[in-house]
C-alpha cells in the first residue's frame, strides 16, 4: 500500500469513472466518530446553512446563468438549484424513458396527496452528493450537473405527472465525516439521491441501509453494490475486450504494449480487467503495469522508458486529464509517437481545450457515444439533449463522462417515476427502480442489465484529430460484435 489513509483518501480524484466500479478509497469511520457525526447533524435539526425553499424569479446556478425560468435555493455548502418548471405537456425525446412505462402512469397520473419525504403535489425533491471541494475541488461535480440538466430537460416538458423535479447538491469535500453530514442534512428531505457520485461515501454507506432511501446513483465503496436500495446494480468481476480487440485488429503488426496507470490504490486495484482484456486482445506487455505519479510535474523518465522498451502501444489507465495533458507534452517533447496511443478519461472537452492539435492521435476507448465529435448531435438524438441542456444550464463548464454518469442516474430515476404514476412514496419507487429492465445512460451510453450489472459487449471509439474529438468506430452507434465478455477473477 501507497501513503498514509490520509494521504490515499486525498488522492481518490475524479480518475474514478462510471467505467470503474472503484473500491474504497478509505477505511470505514470507527463507531464513536459515526456516533459523534450523527448526533451533531441530528441536534442542528438535519440542516446547515440556508433554506430549502425556492427564491422565485433568482436565475443563477452553479454553472452560470441559468435558462428562463429557472429558480435557484441554497441548501448549506453547494447549494442547491432546482431546474426549470413545467412548460409543456409530453416525454423526453431521445432521453431514454419507456415509452410502456409513461403510458401506464398516464392512466393513473393525478398526483396524490403524500407525506413521504421530498414528495408534495407540485414537487419532487431528491439529492445529488459530489466530491466538489477539498484538495480537489471539482472532482465529480460533473455528475450532479448532468443529473440537473436531465431533469432541467424534463421539467421544460412537463416534469413528471406535473411534478417537477428538484436536485438538492451535497458535496463531501473529499472527507468521510462531511459526507456523512451531507447524507444526514439532505435525507430527511428527500424521495431519493440520485445522481450522487461521492469519492468518500464510505462515510454513509451504512446509513443507507438504515434509512433504506432509494439510491439511483454509483457507489464508490464497493459494499454499496451490494445494498437493496442501491440501483442499478453492477458487477466488477467482468469486463468487454471489444475495444482491444479492434485495435488489433486494425494494427496486427503491433505486439509491444505498456499500461501506465495513475498511482492511486483506488485505481490499481480496478486495473486488472483492463490488463487482461488487453492481453486476451493480442498484445503483449513488456512490463508489468507501471504506476505514476498523479502530481508528477514531468513524465519524460517514463517517456524515455518506453522509447528504450520501442513500446508501439501505451495506453494511459484513468489518467486525470491534467495528467494526461502533462504526459502527452513529455512524449512530444521527446518526439515520441507510437503506433497506438489509447486512453480511458480523454474524452472531455478540457483536454481539446488545454492541447488543441498538440493532443491528436490519442483514442479513447467509450461506452458511451463520442458526446464531443460535433456530429454527433446530428447522429443522436439523446446526445443532443445531453449537450444542448448541460451546455444551457452550465456554460462553459467541463464536459465528460461524469456528466454522463448523473445523466444517466437521472433518466433511469424518470423511467420509475413515470412507471410509479401519481403515488409516489419510498417503497413505490424502490419497486419501480427494480422493474427497470435497461440502464443506458439516458439513451447516450451502452446499455446493461440493471439487474445483474453483466457488461455489455458494445464501445464506440473516438480520436482526437484537427484539435477535436470524433467518432472512429464504428461509422454510427456502437459496436457490439466485438470481443467478448471476460471474466478476468
Amino acid at each position: 500500500m501507497r501513503g498514509s489513509k490520509s494521504g490515499r483518501l486525498k488522492l481518490c480524484i475524479a480518475l474514478l469513472a462510471a467505467v470503474i466500479v472503484a473500491a474504497a478509497c478509505g477505511s470505514r469511520l470507527p463507531e464513536q466518530s459515526l456516533k459523534a457525526i450523527d448526533d451533531s447533524t441530528l441536534n442542528r435539526g438535519g440542516s446547515r446553512g440556508g433554506g430549502t425553499g425556492f427564491a422565485a424569479g433568482t436565475a443563477e446556478t452553479a454553472g452560470g446563468d441559468a435558462p428562463t425560468g429557472v429558480a435557484a435555493a441554497e441548501t448549506g455548502p453547494g447549494g442547491s438549484t432546482p431546474v426549470a418548471g413545467p412548460t409543456t405537456g409530453g416525454g423526453p425525446t431521445g432521453g431514454g424513458g419507456d415509452a410502456g412505462a409513461a403510458g401506464t402512469a398516464a392512466a393513473n397520473c393525478t398526483p396524490s396527496a403524500t407525506a413521504s419525504p421530498g414528495v408534495t403535489q407540485r414537487e419532487i425533491k431528491v439529492a445529488s452528493i459530489v466530491t466538489d471541494s477539498g484538495p480537489l475541488p471539482g472532482a465529480t461535480e460533473g455528475s450532479y450537473r448532468g443529473a440537473n440538466a436531465y431533469f432541467a430537460l424534463i421539467n421544460s416538458q412537463g416534469g413528471v405527472c406535473g411534478r417537477k423535479l428538484t436536485l438538492l447538491k451535497g458535496d463531501d469535500g473529499l472527507d468521510p465525516q462531511r459526507a456523512r453530514g451531507e447524507f444526514l442534512r439532505l435525507e430527511p428531505n428527500i424521495l431519493a439521491f440520485v445522481g450522487a457520485f461521492s469519492v468518500a461515501d464510505a462515510g454513509y454507506m451504512d446509513l443507507i441501509d438504515k434509512t433504506k432511501v432509494p439510491y439511483a446513483s454509483l457507489t464508490v465503496d464497493p459494499s454499496g453494490r451490494k445494498k437493496t436500495t442501491v440501483w442499478p446494480k453492477r458487477t466488477d468481476d467482468k469486463i468487454a475486450t471489444g475495444p482491444w480487440a479492434y485495435l488489433k485488429k486494425q494494427n496486427p503488426d503491433v505486439v509491444k504494449t505498456a499500461v501506465l496507470y495513475s498511482d492511486v490504490d483506488a485505481v490499481e486495484v480496478n486495473l486488472d480487467g483492463t490488463v487482461e482484456a488487453i492481453k486476451k486482445a493480442g498484445f503483449q506487455l513488456v512490463q508489468p503495469p507501471i504506476a505514476v505519479g498523479v502530481a508528477d510535474p514531468d513524465y519524460t523518465g517514463h517517456v524515455r522508458n518506453l522509447q528504450d522498451r520501442g513500446v508501439d502501444f501505451v495506453y494511459l489507465f484513468s489518467f486525470e486529464v491534467n495528467m494526461q495533458v502533462r504526459f502527452n507534452r513529455s512524449m512530444r517533447q521527446q518526439r515520441y509517437e507510437p503506433k497506438i496511443k489509447g486512453a480511458n478519461l480523454a474524452h472531455n472537452d478540457r483536454f481539446t481545450e488545454l492541447t488543441k492539435t498538440d493532443g491528436d492521435g490519442w483514442i479513447n476507448n467509450n461506452n458511451y457515444l463520442p458526446f464531443l465529435d460535433p456530429a454527433e448531435k446530428g447522429r443522436s438524438q439523446a446526445v443532443n439533449d445531453f449537450m444542448t441542456w448541460n451546455q444551457r444550464l452550465y456554460p462553459g463548464q467541463q464536459i465528460d463522462l461524469f456528466n454522463v454518469s448523473g445523466w444517466g442516474a437521472a433518466a433511469y430515476f424518470v423511467e420509475a417515476l413515470r412507471r410509479a404514476g401519481g403515488e409516489v412514496n419510498r417503497t413505490i419507487i424502490l419497486d419501480a427502480l427494480s422493474k427497470n429492465d435497461k440502464y443506458d445512460d439516458g439513451g447516450v451510453g451502452v446499455p446493461f442489465d440493471p439487474h445483474t450489472g453483466e457488461p455489455s459487449k458494445c464501445f464506440s471509439m473516438a480520436i482526437h484529430e484537427g484539435g477535436a474529438w470524433k467518432r472512429l468506430h464504428p461509422a454510427n452507434g456502437l459496436d457490439c460484435e466485438s470481443g467478448e465478455v471476460l471474466k478476468f477473477k
